[in-house]
């Protein structure tokens, strides 16, 4: 940093903590890094305990000049402050008093107001896309539901049998979770990924979402993603008001976040405390990261002090072994998991995290907040899913061999079907998503009015009755024409009672295997082609 940059800096400082400007409006004005100028913030305060509002809106900041006196006592700075120049007084606004409330305004109800943060979001847009199909089914028109990404295969009935046994627990349970429950989970990550724990470094909530965004409350520092990553992510950093960071990533790396990309972003501000999230399989492309890939970003994560969320929802079903960065990177490394995906209870609401030792502190600033929010995960639901970590029950492996085969073959069909049509997409590594690119129907789309993945998916929808999502929700530009496919339209019982009574399923006859078991996904990418071809 030079000492333009430095002085400007402080200055941005002193307009922050004395002169109660708001951190976005100091950051724009002095041309600093909001991260850097929040961290330094946090210092002072933390120092000198002046309270300062990083969000406050400039609408309500008083006139306020620094008094000589403070100017000129150099004590009251700590060393990284230099003296002050002047500053200009923030502008007031005069606020007209409100007339006398009438009882005919009493009785139009509470003030119609909401969260600054909140009002230009709207719902999880896939439930949105979910909803928009359920209108058109209750129109009598057929929809082929390929947007929501919810596990077509039934809850494993063991499982489903421990909740009928326990449904009458009604206690409350401690914060971290059920005790038994987190004994069970410690001991089945330890196996699976080769990293001790025990149940005190087992955090259970009410589903993934809900512990990222305690995370993001507690925890101070930028959040980076790979681009394009889950829809979830960004939106809770907009709501927790933290900064996003979007990192590339590229269909030609299989959309892997390369080394030199996290390290040129690290570099530049090489203290900042960061999050950074990585899921694999990834939602939405569907691709894996490998043990040489995550020992790199490993290595940089190690240099630069990352905090790693790693999202391994998908990792009972991958089609090959499954590698977790926290093999390399133990001691800051938060696994993230679930029941929602291979084991189909997206509905329960039952996710976990797992801790190393050395992360205890972070635990536990989690659990205070835990504590005020959501209290416990429903009782019943935590002794069922206990059921769901006994080591080597044959069901269970049973249940994720059929669910892992049935979606290989389906992931496979339908990534020949969108090469057939000379679409960009790689096949499914794990899970059940595809990333296709429709950049090379560009000038047939434009003729229709089509120039963005949104329109694109729209027009889909109203045309066909497939349903599909924009890639754009997931960080990509619009213009691009990428969308996330959810290949999971089809009776999940029954395609594991075929893959379980015909031994011979496999290449050779996967069309077979679609048409007869999949045949929502079957017809919806005829459609698509049909679709793509009238001119």
């Amino acid at each position: 940093m030079d000492k333009t940059d430095d002085r400007n800096l402080t200055d941005a400082i002193h307009a922050v903590v004395y002169a109660k400007m708001p951190i976005r409006q100091a950051t724009k004005k002095f041309a600093v890094a909001r991260s850097t100028l929040q961290r330094r913030v946090h210092a002072l305060m933390q120092k000198e305990s002046v309270a300062v509002d990083a969000d406050t809106p400039a609408e309500v900041v008083v006139a306020t000049t620094i008094p000589s006196a403070i100017v000129d006592d150099s004590d009251m700075y700590p060393p990284f402050l230099a003296a002050p120049r002047p500053m200009e007084p923030v502008a007031t606004n005069t606020v007209e008093p409100r007339p006398p409330v009438s009882p005919v305004e009493v009785s139009k109800g509470p003030h119609k107001v909401i969260n600054c943060k909140l009002r230009a979001m709207q719902k999880s847009v896939s439930s949105a896309i979910d909803e928009l199909s359920n209108d058109l089914i209750r129109q009598g028109k057929p929809v082929y539901k390929l947007g929501l990404g919810q596990s077509p295969f039934p809850i494993p009935e063991c499982i489903v049998d421990e909740l009928k046994a326990h449904a009458h627990q009604r206690d409350y349970l401690p914060v971290a979770g059920l005790p038994e429950l987190r004994q069970d989970i410690a001991t089945w990550a330890t196996k699976k990924l080769g990293v001790s724990y025990t149940q005190d470094d087992v955090l259970v909530g009410p589903g993934t979402k809900e512990l990222l965004f305690v995370l993001q409350t507690v925890y101070y520092g930028d959040l980076l993603l790979p681009n394009p990553s889950c829809m979830t992510y960004a939106p809770q950093a907009n709501i927790a008001g933290r900064n996003m960071i979007w990192l590339p990533t590229y269909a030609e790396d299989r959309w892997v976040l390369q080394p030199s990309v996290l390290e040129a972003h690290c570099a530049a501000d090489p203290y900042a405390p960061r999050i950074l999230i990585l899921n694999s399989p990834s939602n939405p492309t569907g691709c894996s990261y490998t043990a040489d890939d995550l020992r790199e970003i490993a290595t940089l994560a190690k240099k630069f002090r990352l905090l790693v969320v790693s999202d391994e929802l998908y990792s009972d079903l991958t089609h090959e072994a499954h590698v977790s960065i926290s093999t390399y990177y133990p001691e800051g490394t938060i696994v993230s998991g679930g029941l929602s995906k291979w084991c189909g209870a997206g509905g329960w609401r039952v996710g976990f995290w797992l801790f190393s030792s050395g992360l205890d502190w972070l635990r536990n600033a989690m659990l205070v907040m835990a504590s005020e929010t959501y209290t416990s995960v429903a009782s019943p639901l935590q002794y069922a899913a206990r059921r769901a970590f006994v080591p080597g029950c044959p069901e269970l492996a049973s249940y994720k061999k059929k669910c892992c085969r049935t979606l290989q073959l389906v992931g496979q069909w339908c990534t020949f079907q969108l090469h057939k049509l000379n679409v960009q997409v790689h096949q499914p590594q794990g899970g059940f998503y595809l990333f296709p690119c429709f950049r090379s129907y560009r000038q047939l789309l434009a003729t229709r009015g089509i120039t963005t993945d949104v329109g694109l998916c729209e027009q889909l929808l109203h045309d066909t009755g497939v349903a599909i999502l924009p890639g754009s929700f997931f960080g990509r530009q619009p213009h691009e024409l990428f969308v996330r496919i959810a290949f999971v339209d089809f009776k999940g019982e029954i395609a594991m009672y075929v893959i379980d009574s015909e031994s011979d399923v496999g290449l050779h006859n996967r069309e077979g295997f679609v048409h007869s078991v999949c045949p929502n996904i079957w017809t919806a990418m005829k459609l698509l082609t049909k679709w793509l071809q009238i001119d």
